[in-house]
């Protein structure tokens, strides 16, 4: 086996006191930002996070193949609270000419992970220095922007007795002002499935005065479909409508002078519950074989559940972050005021416990660039924040002084 790349920057010193909370995480997000890696091969990632952990003293261990882990606080106690940080990158070539600009080809953490890394190291570095009175649990997770994602490997690889009841994670929010921190009770995004629709018809015959007879139209069958379908369309749900659906792709035949004997439906449904998605499949399977019977054709409907879980943040936690930002004096707002379409894999964590994803404001103005684009990116004094609020909460509302 290869072993992990030796992270290039001089790391050694940031441990020592030297180091403001700002100018710790700085060099780290840039540190990981120059070297992004895609889902589940965040291996230099990884060893640069098991280093720095290490440096401060700290055990880490492999929950998974490239995720890393590590509890801060007296042993022998279950931790009272977990804190997540994913930490791939996306398949974005990065603008501009930054000092830090990613050296990997048509990869960027154009998605803050780098951010949400140096962020909890920071916190890291806070506990390691006066230890919480029950531990406290960080994870830094592989693969949170692929599917299968990274997030039921950590937590099977998790030993029950480490596993908290709650965890917390933060996520850099271009639309919301840096120094701001966004939360909300209940469904914040929804669960993700993909949905395939195979329909098949039937050729007529190819030429003279019976060209076309007996054909049976799939293209037509699959648009009457599209038509049928209940759903509010695009991706975002609500608690009045919890179920949307986006058909990305409806293509079929293949001349335009003959009857499309195949088509295919694909789409994606984004439900705020399990249940909600598993109604809608039902329906979706229902319509389609329904219209198949109609026309003649004949359909295979694929699902893929799982994709992304629902992520419901839960009241408990959403009033500690509210207590803890006041404390601080943090803009905590309520936000967003509806569940938002894009998705998360840190519902996992929530399946058998509470928790809460908060929003964390990094925007310098109104045109701040969109996550998962070529020219996003943010100050890092936009984490701190995160950090403050982070330390508060592993010491059960004590302040982080």
């Amino acid at each position: 086996m290869t072993p992990p790349a030796r992270p290039s920057e001089p790391l050694h010193t940031l441990p020592g006191s030297g180091l403001g909370d700002l100018d710790f995480a700085r060099r780290l997000r840039r540190a990981i930002h120059r070297w992004p890696e895609l889902a589940h091969h965040e291996r230099r990632t990884a060893a640069l996070i098991e280093r720095v952990l290490a440096l401060l003293g700290l055990k880490p261990f492999r929950p998974a193949p490239t995720s890393v882990a590590v509890v801060v606080g007296p042993a022998g106690v279950k931790p009272a609270i977990g804190f997540r940080a994913d930490i791939d990158a996306v398949p974005v070539e990065e603008a501009g000419e930054k000092p830090y600009r990613s050296r990997t080809a048509g990869v960027a953490h154009a998605c803050g992970h780098d951010g949400h890394v140096a962020l909890l190291l920071t916190l890291a570095r806070r506990l390691s220095a006066r230890p919480p009175r029950r531990p406290v649990l960080l994870v830094f997770q592989q693969a949170e922007e692929s599917y299968p994602s990274g997030a039921p490997l950590v937590l099977g690889g998790l030993p029950a007795e480490l596993r908290p009841p709650e965890f917390v994670a933060f996520h850099i929010w271009p639309e919301l002002p840096a120094g701001t921190v966004g939360v909300r009770e209940g469904p914040l995004l929804p669960a993700v499935a993909g949905i395939t629709v195979e329909i098949t018809g039937r050729p007529g015959r190819a030429h003279g005065t019976q060209s076309e007879a007996a054909a049976v139209d799939a293209l037509a069958a699959a648009v009457r479909l599209y038509g049928a379908l209940p759903f509010r369309t695009g991706r975002h749900p609500e608690p009045a409508d919890p179920v949307a659906l986006n058909v990305g792709v409806l293509a079929g035949g293949r001349a335009p002078n003959s009857v499309p004997a195949e088509c295919t439906l694909r789409a994606t449904l984004r439900s705020l519950t399990w249940r909600d998605q598993d109604a809608a499949v039902a329906e979706i399977r229902r319509l389609a074989n329904e219209i198949a019977t109609a026309t003649g054709t004949s359909v295979e409907t694929e699902v893929i559940s799982g994709v992304r879980p629902p992520v419901w943040n839960t009241r408990d936690s959403v009033d500690r972050v509210r207590a803890a930002a006041a404390s601080l004096g943090i803009d905590c707002v309520d936000y967003p005021a509806k569940p938002v379409g894009v998705s998360d894999d840190f519902g996992w964590y929530l399946v058998d416990g509470s928790g809460v994803l908060c929003l964390l404001g990094c925007a310098r103005g109104p045109d701040h660039p969109d996550l998962h684009t070529a020219d996003f990116d943010f100050d890092e004094s936009a984490l701190l924040p995160a950090v403050e609020l982070g330390t508060v909460l592993s010491r059960g509302g004590e302040s982080a002084a």
